[in-house]
């Protein structure tokens, strides 16, 4: 009984190096995903610019790598002439070698974009995943891998793969810091910030870019020695129109995410206003502000809101603190909610530019404490105390001494003489002039 021989895919995907190519590619992208999970995860733009970044700069000069290597497996297992004595056609036997490999990474890659986009979901407040961005990467590594391979049948030098991947390295990153329009034409580019979203025809036209280009050197390298060379006419045209639109587009291939310009508030006096891109924020935020806005409520000119991006400098708005990842928000949550409040606080209290002035200073910090009122504040105001008596610096004792005694002058007062107050000081709370700012 005759065995029937397998399939020549089938084969290649057994005894080639597309098995460790998708798991170097998964591997190499999940960990540098992981590293920085408390950057991205939370906001499905973060998480795209992330993905992006990792799959071109570190995906595509290991894709390189993986191809160049592959693509000389032929000429040092001396096994070139013989397949030019075999019956398919050069481009068939490209093909049949080149799309293990090339499926390898793309999956290694598929499985790293989808455990990221999972990863973040538990955690994001708005808006949806963005599939598109991770189709063109995609397309991008398989077109890398593909002129890696004709590159390595070209060379016949041993350390021409890991040459490649740093001039490819290189390359990508150096098309960055460009000023011209054609850096539009790097596979890294991207948007800048997580809330620029790609217009849904820029991955496509990349992808046309990308995989156009890889196409061409494939069918001229195959076909080189028949007329099947006249077919690379059609993907370079392709590639040119996708070039075209790319340059000409340039920065207007991103748009601001319709979200990011939208405000939602709590129901309280003073109101709390997020960015809707953080709507799941905004009861956190809330809670962390609430001593300030409880204290703030039935105060005459107090700021009517806080706001993520205020709209204007209006007297009756004022600034939160930047909601960012990584730093103020981890995972959905506010990394130091008295911290936040602190320097929401110290945003209102501190809109002065008076050089620094004694009195003033002093009066911003008594209202900014008294405001916050919360562990961080008296820690902070303990430990400059403390290192103004250590360090023997005798004017620094004195301000402390002082700002302690405006704090507690302003605790003491009866509610509706601080309001009065507090209603005079901002009103004044702009003003570097003497007659105008309450004292303590």
């Amino acid at each position: 009984m005759t065995v029937p021989a397998p399939h020549p895919l089938r084969a290649e995907a057994r005894g080639s190096v597309a098995p460790w190519a998708g798991l170097a590619v998964f591997l190499t992208l999940a960990v540098a995903m992981a590293i920085k999970a408390d950057n991205w995860q939370g906001s499905w733009g973060e998480t795209s610019l992330a993905l992006h970044a990792a799959a071109t700069l570190l995906g595509g000069p290991l894709a390189a790598a993986i191809g160049c290597w592959h693509g000389g497996r032929e000429r040092r297992s001396r096994t070139a002439d013989l397949r030019l004595s075999a019956a398919r056609s050069a481009l068939a036997q490209f093909v049949v070698v080149a799309l293990p490999v090339v499926l390898a990474v793309v999956l290694g890659y598929v499985l790293a974009a989808a455990g990221a986009l999972l990863a973040s979901a538990p955690y994001v407040s708005a808006g949806r995943p963005l599939v598109l961005p991770v189709v063109a990467d995609a397309v991008f590594l398989a077109a890398t891998v593909a002129v890696a391979m004709v590159v390595g049948r070209w060379v016949r030098w041993r350390p021409a793969a890991p040459v490649l991947a740093g001039l490819t390295y290189l390359a990508l990153g150096l098309s960055l810091d460009g000023g011209s329009a054609a850096r539009f034409l790097s596979p890294a580019v991207d948007g800048g910030i997580g809330e620029a979203l790609p217009a849904w025809w820029q991955p496509v036209a990349m992808a046309g870019w990308t995989g156009g280009l890889a196409v061409v050197v494939v069918v001229a390298y195959a076909a080189r020695r028949a007329r099947g060379r006249w077919a690379a006419l059609l993907p370079l045209t392709a590639a040119v129109c996708a070039a075209v639109v790319l340059v000409q587009a340039g920065e207007r291939a991103w748009r601001p995410d319709p979200a990011a310009g939208r405000q939602v508030c709590d129901g309280g006096s003073p109101q709390v206003c997020v960015n809707a891109l953080e709507e799941d924020l905004l009861p956190q935020v809330s809670r962390a502000l609430s001593g300030i806005t409880g204290r703030l409520a039935g105060v005459p000119g107090a700021p009517a809101r806080f706001e993520d991006l205020p709209r204007g400098t209006h007297r009756d708005e004022a600034e939160l603190p930047q909601l960012l990842r990584g730093q103020s928000v981890v995972r959905g949550r506010l990394a130091d909610p008295e911290r936040f409040a602190w320097e929401a606080a110290a945003g209102l209290a501190g809109r002065r530019d008076c050089g620094g002035a004694a009195p003033f200073l002093r009066v911003d910090e008594a209202v900014r404490d008294w405001l916050v009122s919360n562990g961080l504040s008296e820690r902070r105001r303990a430990s400059w105390a403390r290192y103004a008596r250590e360090g023997g610096d005798q004017a620094a004792v004195a301000a402390a001494e002082a700002g302690d005694r405006a704090l507690r002058h302003l605790a003491s007062m009866g509610d509706d003489r601080r309001r009065a107050w507090l209603g005079r000081y901002f009103r004044s709370v702009e003003s570097c002039d003497a007659r105008k700012v309450p004292q303590l």
